[in-house]
């Protein structure tokens, strides 16, 4: 069961660092979100040493190196979490205060890294353990590691608690919050550590195996454990309640990108050079922008072969129609009309002398713009059916070869 929940989490934790990573590529100058990408990271990268298997191959050649790196990598989670509430907060003013935090970092793995090599051979394989806290060198190192860790827990929850109560953004003050009950988790788990090696450190009479420090202690992990996956959880909240939303408007642009196929087509057909370059490509958003502006730009270019006459006859006999119909349904059908027509003059050579203005018409952003023309396409496929039998116009206003 243990081992589940440890490859649970890890697994956990890989995913949140490459989802940030990918979200750093994006914004690659953007400091809080590198301090968390960096977070992730060293939370993924410590506890992969102790994976079973792994773990097996690096302590047959370093007794104890895992542990070191597990305890290594997890203060240096605490820096990045420090230095994220330091470019939230402050921005680069805070610079200084971060190298003076940094240079805190570099002490405290140097005293941790000489303690652990000094250490008896026993000592370093756990030397953080309940048992090996009777050790000089295992109190030094577990006071060096959870003092800092605390120091820079203790700031981050401060910062927390102060945002979580000034975000106004739903989904920000909630993980504000996960976050500040991961941080109070994890001090609170530091502070009882920290208390157990300060207790059997100075008082000689007491030995790791008594009842009261075996349950006391008991408290460290469960508490690491319960607070590491809620800042994961936390940190990752906002973009993991998005999901529904973006779930949701993936499947309708996928829905409007098969409906715009068939109008897609046709003016693909008749002005091959605006096809824009790069091939074939799956269902993509980049796929879907692609196929609605090389909609909007082919519509452009049919302007010349609007006629003017068909115009007039086709608007008079939608909006002269007494039923129920919203004037943006008629004008989808009239301009339907006209863009059959003048794909067909398109092909035949037949522009207009003096071509009928198309009034603009679409959205407002290009999601909405796309709805719009899935239902001109819609009305394209029907006024095209209506018509399939009809000639070219000869419209008086045609230009005629001579």
């Amino acid at each position: 069961m243990r081992v589940a929940l440890t490859v649970a989490l890890e697994i956990g934790l890989w995913w949140a660092a490459i989802v940030k990573l990918q979200h750093l590529r994006r914004s690659p100058g953007d400091r809080p979100l590198r301090a968390v990408t960096g977070l992730c990271f060293c939370l993924a990268l410590g506890p992969l040493a102790a994976m079973p298997g792994l773990n097996e191959v690096i302590e047959e050649a370093v007794p104890g190196l895992s542990r070191l790196l597990l305890n290594l990598f997890t203060v240096t989670a605490t820096y990045c979490l420090m230095a994220f509430y330091g470019y939230s907060v402050g921005g680069e003013h805070t610079s200084g205060q971060l190298r003076r935090w940094l240079a805190g970092l570099i002490g405290a793995q140097t005293v941790m890294a000489l303690a652990w090599v000094l250490a008896p051979p026993p000592i370093r394989i756990a030397p953080a353990a309940l048992e090996s806290l009777d050790d000089r060198h295992s109190v030094i190192f577990t006071v060096t590691a959870l003092g800092y860790m605390g120091f820079g827990l203790s700031h981050a929850f401060r910062w927390s608690v102060r945002y979580a109560r000034a975000a106004h953004r739903v989904r920000l003050r909630t993980s504000l919050r996960i976050v500040s009950v991961a941080l109070a988790c994890l001090l609170t788990a530091c502070l009882s550590k920290v208390g157990v090696a300060l207790t059997l450190g100075l008082a000689g009479d007491l030995r790791p195996d008594e009842e009261v420090i075996a349950a006391v202690s008991l408290v460290y992990p469960v508490l690491v454990l319960l607070g590491t996956a809620l800042i994961v959880t936390g940190f990752c909240y906002p973009a993991v309640a998005s999901w529904p939303a973006r779930v949701r408007q993936a499947r309708e642009r996928r829905g409007l990108y098969r409906r715009l196929g068939p109008l897609w087509f046709r003016m693909r057909a008749a002005f091959p050079h605006l096809v824009l370059p790069g091939g074939w490509l799956p269902w993509t958003d980049r796929a879907y922008f692609r196929r609605v502006i090389e909609i909007r730009d082919t519509i452009v270019q049919l302007g010349p072969y609007y006629d003017p006459e068909l115009a007039a006859r086709v608007r008079s006999a939608e909006f002269g129609d007494s039923s129920a119909t919203a004037e943006d349904t008629r004008e989808i059908r009239v301009r339907a009309v006209l863009t059959v027509d003048a794909l067909r003059r398109k092909q035949a050579g037949q522009p207009v002398e003096s071509p009928y203005v198309m009034p603009a018409l679409g959205g407002d952003d290009l999601d909405s713009d796309a709805r719009w023309l899935a239902g001109l396409a819609a009305a394209v496929e029907d006024a095209e059916a209506q018509s399939a039998a009809e000639p070219v116009s000869s419209s008086t206003s045609s230009i005629r070869s001579t």
